[in-house]
């Protein structure tokens, strides 16, 4: 062909191959499935600019699309002030967020949230230090509950003490959570402390020696618990410990004698954490 060499023919394929790189990468970053109040507009002028001159669209035709763009994007702004309204509401409650890390895994947060903050229209939650997203929360409870459920507690339980066959006692118990931990417990019955040389923590169940109970009459008795979380959470109301001796026959009451509160203990009696006790 004359008037056309290789040059000229791989410039223009260069520049065809940048122009369709373009075209791709725009067509990444908005989906066809995208339609914001632009593309409406858009859309619109393209509309009116292509109209067949023989059967133009009438202008009631018009001003309904209109009234529908203008009901569009009033109820965006609704939602918008809405979920962002909603979000400052949640300022010192108890919530839980999922966040997924750089692996693609989903991490839980718990905590309070100390303040909202709107970016770009959306509402941020501040909890500890770090802000998250307002779509990834996934739970709000109210603070008292959430303290409720983060605090030590016992599992009710109804156990038996045998003087002729005395064995160990095991309770299931928690510690707390979420910075409301205990890092102790210490156990009372007929208004005086165990010794915390017979109780043992692990994995969850507090164990107790038989040597605890040995001076106890034959009867009920309900356990005292007593941690030493922020709280001072105390549990008296959920087990009970029935002493009997299988080689006599002493009369028993009927109901568990009720838990007095024991005198404070001495400082050897206490549940030491370092000896490995609750």
């Amino acid at each position: 062909m004359a008037g056309v060499n290789s040059t000229d023919l791989t410039t223009s394929l260069d520049e065809l191959t940048y122009a369709n790189r373009d075209a791709a990468e725009v067509s990444k970053v908005r989906g066809s499935s995208e339609l914001g109040k632009d593309e409406f507009l858009q859309l619109l002028v393209c509309q009116l600019s292509n109209q067949d001159p023989l059967n133009p669209q009438s202008d009631t035709e018009f001003i309904s699309q209109l009234a529908q763009f203008s009901a569009l994007e009033q109820m965006t702004n609704l939602n918008t002030a809405f979920s962002n309204s909603s979000a400052y509401s949640l300022v010192g409650k108890a919530v839980i967020v999922q966040k997924s890390d750089a692996s693609g895994q989903s991490k839980e947060v718990r905590g309070t949230v100390d303040y909202v903050e709107i970016k770009n229209g959306e509402a941020y939650l501040s909890i500890d230090g770090n802000s998250y997203s307002i779509e990834d929360l996934v739970q709000v409870m109210d603070t008292a509950y959430a303290v409720k459920s983060n605090l030590p507690s016992v599992e009710a339980a109804n156990l038996v003490y045998d003087k002729a066959n005395p064995g160990e006692t095991k309770i299931k118990i928690k510690l707390g959570s979420n910075g409301y931990e205990a890092s102790s417990v210490a156990v009372a019955v007929n208004g005086g402390y165990i010794d915390s040389k017979y109780l043992k923590y692990e994995d969850g169940v507090l164990t107790i020696a038989p040597e605890a109970f040995k001076e106890l009459a034959a009867g009920s008795y309900y356990l005292g618990f007593y941690f030493d979380d922020p709280y001072g959470t105390a549990i008296t109301d959920k087990v009970t410990v029935k002493v009997t001796n299988s080689g006599i026959n002493d009369p028993e009451p009927e109901e568990p004698t009720e838990p007095e509160e024991p005198t404070e203990p001495d400082d050897e009696k206490k549940p030491d954490e370092n000896e490995g006790d609750a």
